[in-house]
């Protein structure tokens, strides 16, 4: 009886672990620069489909066994010709800085796609543990509004992130 009890409680366990567990969700692009910048720069389609599908699994299987809040937003990501990478997040409520960080090392840690000059800035929607996506129609992370302040140009995508780029 006693090892019975343990197996229910077990399986109460495991199935509540799971439940629990943050769900990913990914949906539409947002690209800062447009299409004719894109072909400058020689952005391409197809490694940049591999790329954001990998983006997107990886962060899922990190994020897989995670708690957290619901929360929906984007994922900015910024890539520059020396295949450095950096990345934003504007989500609602705000992600907890230490997944923040585990998503910027996820996307740090994989091959971008080449860029043949600058920085290309994209974002894709993100949605954790809801099935609703933001309606937010730009992104717009956290200090990117007092950054632009501080700028000759403040319409330039690349002057920004290139204030905001960390070291």
């Amino acid at each position: 009886m006693q090892l019975l009890k343990t197996l229910i409680a077990s399986a109460l366990l495991s199935i509540s672990a799971l439940a629990s567990a943050a769900d990913t969700r990914f949906d539409s692009f947002y690209f800062f620069q447009p299409e004719s910048v894109l072909q400058e720069k020689g952005v391409n389609v197809d490694s940049l489909g591999r790329y954001t599908r990998a983006v997107q699994t990886q962060i899922y299987k990190s994020l897989k066994n995670a708690k957290l809040p619901a929360s929906s937003g984007y994922l900015v990501i910024a890539i520059r010709s020396d295949e450095e990478v950096a990345t934003w997040l504007d989500m609602k409520p705000v992600v907890h800085e230490y997944y923040d960080n585990q998503i910027y090392e996820v996307v740090k840690n994989l091959q971008p796609p080449q860029i043949k000059k600058g920085i290309f800035v994209f974002a894709i929607k993100m949605a954790i543990d809801t099935p609703v996506h933001t309606k937010k129609s730009i992104p717009n992370p956290p200090g990117w509004d007092d950054a632009r302040k501080k700028l000759a140009d403040p319409g330039s995508i690349e002057h920004l992130v290139l204030s905001l780029w960390p070291e």
